[in-house]
């Protein structure tokens, strides 16, 4: 019995081992046969896929081109049916000489959008025949006759979507003389960017051999993805499913766009075969990769017990935290000898993301009160004024501005007792307070005037708190003009200024302040104190800090005018336009 145990012990060793090497053996040839079964089933099945994914990616491209050009034409069609367009056709030659220079400078705006309109279009240009002017997006020149001439022999017989005219690739959308004459007066005419096009036929192509050619109803080549594409298309009038240039052969597939009028073909070599034999070798690799994995068993079985334990813990879990991230928690344990050490990291984790939580959800709640308690501080005596200013102009029948006033105040009061809100665009905000100082100019009259800029367009869009802007022109007119005589020459300024940091709201009211007394106040501000005047101030810079970061808030300084100077910084970068 003593010397049977080695041999028991060799028995079960060597069952162990055929075992392994049956398993591998039957592995390795039910790998074979379906490698082999595979290779002849999968060339057909994989010429199949290939071809309905380039079907698809073809449409994609064609719908991609179709929609760019349809946003063009539906701007286009809109600045067609604009009022300024009627205004120049029938009352250029009676209208002044300023008013000639407004209508040419709206055209030129509605042409500078028509040519951002898309990353398709190149140019954008309208000619007016009956006053013999050409507006672009930023030019205006004189109709020459043979260029009008030149369009009715050539461009206006043909109705196509998209037209190739003289060696560009226009759209083009017209206005008759009058309805029913068929003779147009009036003709918007956009170049499109036939590179922007080629580069986004040729980003479709799949190899440097494939050939993606636009072509128009009459079976001429518009767009081509290779400059040799033009040249061998043009002598292909109707494409096959194959077709051989020369001397290689091209399988084809194509996509009609109703809308354009057009067809887009797509010519490529047909590699499936290649395709088949990578996947071969792919399942080859596999096969390669599972016997790998049956041999190393053993040592993944102590990297599963000793070596991805720790890693789940030094590395993911503490990684996970060090990033911020206080919601990771480790789950899968349950079987693992470390499963105590996971418990207690998931613990002291969560504990740490409800104080976390805790803290910032009371700055939240802190922010939000502010705004709301921001909101509610509507001044009674500005309500009671407006309405004895409306009495009073009604009373003399000053009828036209009790109806701007009212329009005003309903502006007004509409917009701070909206609660759904906390942030609008900076344009909203800009015109609220366009709005108070408007209400305050009736009031007030010759005693204040109020010069307010205009808002750069680059930062018309960008979101800011809501009553940054207005309760600043509050203060200047409650703690300033209200003080001063009722004589003339106070002056509140708004305006605006952009550098590379961002933008500058700068408000500014005339007077005579002393430094001391401005310090004093910037101090406060910056304290948070909340009495008196700088309440409202110390909630925008709080407000503001917490909606843009440290580097923004308010300044304040004194005037060239000799009173305050507020300013707001909103940081961020935008392009500025050289004057």
């Amino acid at each position: 019995m003593i010397k049977a145990k080695p041999n028991d012990s060799n028995l079960v060793f060597r069952m162990i081992y055929k075992r392994f090497l049956l398993i591998i053996a039957a592995i390795l040839t039910i790998s074979i046969v379906l490698g082999v079964m595979l290779f002849f089933r999968s060339q057909g099945y994989y010429s199949d896929v290939i071809y309905n994914k380039q079907v698809e990616r073809l449409g994609f491209v064609n719908r991609s081109i179709e929609n760019e050009i349809e946003i063009v034409k539906r701007v286009q069609y809109n600045v067609m049916m604009d009022d300024s367009i009627e205004s120049i056709r029938y009352f250029y030659e009676s209208s002044t000489f300023f008013e000639r220079y407004e209508m040419m400078e709206a055209m030129m705006g509605q042409m500078e959008a028509l040519k951002n309109s898309s990353r398709l279009v190149a140019d954008a240009k309208i000619y007016f025949k009956s006053v013999n002017k050409v507006v672009g997006s930023g030019e205006i020149n004189d109709l020459d006759p043979a260029v009008w001439n030149d369009f009715e022999r050539d461009l206006f017989t043909d109705s196509s979507p998209v037209q190739k005219y003289h060696d560009r690739l226009i759209i083009w959308e017209a206005l008759t003389e009058s309805p029913g004459s068929g003779l147009p007066d009036c003709v918007i005419i956009v170049d499109l960017n036939k590179r922007a096009i080629e580069e986004q036929l040729k980003y479709a192509q799949l190899t440097d051999q494939d050939i993606i050619a636009l072509v128009d109803r009459h079976h001429n080549i518009i767009v081509s993805s290779t400059v040799d594409g033009y040249s061998l298309l043009n002598d292909t009038p109707v494409l096959q499913k194959q077709i051989k240039l020369n001397g290689q052969k091209y399988d084809v597939i194509q996509s009609e766009s109703s809308f354009l009028e057009t067809r887009l073909f797509w010519l490529y070599v047909d590699n499936t075969n290649q395709v088949v034999v990578g996947i071969s070798l792919t399942i080859l690799l596999i096969f390669i990769v599972i016997i790998g994995l049956i041999i190393l068993s053993g040592f993944l079985d102590s990297y599963r017990r000793v070596y991805n334990p720790l890693k789940i813990l030094l590395e993911d879990a503490f990684q996970q935290v060090r990033a911020g991230n206080f919601k990771y928690r480790i789950t899968k344990y349950e079987k693992s000898h470390l499963a105590p050490l996971y418990s207690s990291f998931n613990e002291m984790v969560s504990r740490i993301d409800n104080l976390i939580e805790k803290d910032l959800k009371q700055q939240l709640l802190i922010s939000h009160a502010q705004l709301k308690h921001l909101q509610a501080q509507i001044n009674p005596h500005f309500m009671y004024n407006s309405y004895y200013l409306l009495y009073r102009m009604i009373k003399m029948r000053d009828y036209e501005n009790s109806v701007l006033l009212c329009e005003h105040l309903g502006k007004f009061y509409e917009y701070i007792t909206r609660d759904g809100e906390d942030e609008k665009m900076l344009r909203e905000e800009v015109e609220h307070a366009r709005v108070y100082a408007a209400i305050q100019s009736y009031r007030f009259g010759h005693r204040v005037r109020v010069e307010f800029g205009d808002l750069p367009e680059s930062w018309a869009y960008e979101p800011i708190p809501r009553l940054i802007i207005q309760p600043l022109l509050e203060n200047a007119f409650h703690y300033v003009f209200e003080k001063v005589s009722s004589s003339g020459g106070n002056i509140l300024r708004i305006s605006f200024h952009q550098d590379d940091k961002g933008l500058i709201i700068c408000v500014e009211n005339s007077g005579n302040e002393d430094e001391h007394t401005i310090r004093e106040i910037s101090n406060l501000i910056l304290r948070g104190n909340r009495d008196g005047q700088v309440t409202a101030l110390s909630n925008i810079h709080k407000r503001l800090q917490i909606f843009f970061g440290p580097e923004s808030g308010l300044a304040i300084d004194k005037s060239d005018l000799g009173g305050f100077r507020v300013e707001i910084h909103i940081p961020g970068q935008r392009t500025v336009q050289a004057e």
